[in-house]
C-alpha cells in the first residue's frame, strides 16, 4: 500500500502514512529521499517507523515482575509525614511501599 509521496503535499502525505506497514513506510521514505527530499516529510516518516519499531520491541519483551520497594526505619523517618502514609511496617526495621 505504498505510494509516491511526490504526488502529495506534505500534509496529505502525512495523512497517508497512518496504518502503513514498516516495509511500506521504508519504501515511501526511499522514494521521498530520491524525489523531492522534503525534510519535514522525511522526519514524519521516520517518526512513524520509530513508533512501529518501538511497539514491536515492547511486544517481544516479557513484563518484569515489580519487586516491592523496601526501606529501613531510618529512611522511613526521613520521609515527609504525608508521604509516610503509602508505607507499611512489615517487620522490625522494614517498611514496604503499598501505594
Amino acid at each position: 500500500m505504498s505510494f509516491d509521496p511526490s504526488d502529495y503535499s506534505v500534509r496529505n502525505a502525512t495523512k497517508e502514512l497512518d496504518g502503513m506497514s514498516l516495509e511500506d513506510l521504508e519504501s515511501v521514505l526511499e522514494r521521498e529521499i530520491d524525489g523531492k527530499h522534503r525534510s519535514s516529510l522525511i522526519a514524519e516518516i521516520g517518526r512513524h517507523i520509530d513508533a512501529i519499531k518501538t511497539v514491536a520491541e515492547q511486544g517481544e519483551e516479557a513484563p518484569k515482575p515489580v519487586a516491592p520497594e523496601e526501606i529501613n526505619a531510618e529512611a522511613f523517618m526521613r520521609l515527609r509525614p504525608a508521604y509516610r502514609r503509602v508505607w507499611k511496617c512489615v517487620g522490625p526495621d522494614r517498611f514496604v511501599k503499598v501505594g
